[in-house]
């Protein structure tokens, strides 16, 4: 059995993409606002450049909110998935990535389970849609 390499995302500075893949490296990231759980994933990690810092402060704010107010530990709702992907389609100018509706119950702050679609499958292995995991630091 092989080794594998953990890679700690706490500081990640902005918005990255977690795509499962076998590749031997394991990304953690802390999530769940003050849950603060320890939430991995073995793959390859895409960072979303552009405005990343306004947009992980737009998802703080929703975080920390009246709504979570830091406490989005169990899972996220349809409300919440549909401010994800405001702040996803006003960064990609386009619906390329979405929160997949079939895995709020496996989704909470800083760890969204999300679909790639259009021109950004290019950065990712072949298939449509693939999954991933939307992950920026957490609020806590």
């Amino acid at each position: 059995m092989s080794e594998q390499t953990t890679v700690l995302l706490y500081e990640i500075g902005g918005l990255a993409l977690i795509v499962p893949a076998s590749t031997g490296i394991v990304y953690r990231n802390q999530t769940g606002g003050h849950a603060c759980l320890p939430s991995q994933m073995e793959g390859y990690l895409v960072p979303l450049a552009g405005e990343m810092s306004t947009k992980c402060e737009r998802l703080l704010s929703h975080f920390t909110g009246p709504k979570w107010g830091g406490w989005c530990s169990e899972h996220i709702d349809a409300e919440t998935a549909d401010e994800i992907d405001s702040v996803l389609a006003d960064m990609l100018r386009q619906d390329q990535i979405i929160v997949d509706r079939t895995k709020l119950e496996m989704s909470w702050e800083a760890w969204v389970h999300v679909k790639i679609a259009g021109p950004l499958l290019a950065l990712v292995e072949h298939g449509e849609p693939k999954e991933a995991i939307l992950t920026w630091p957490n609020s806590d």
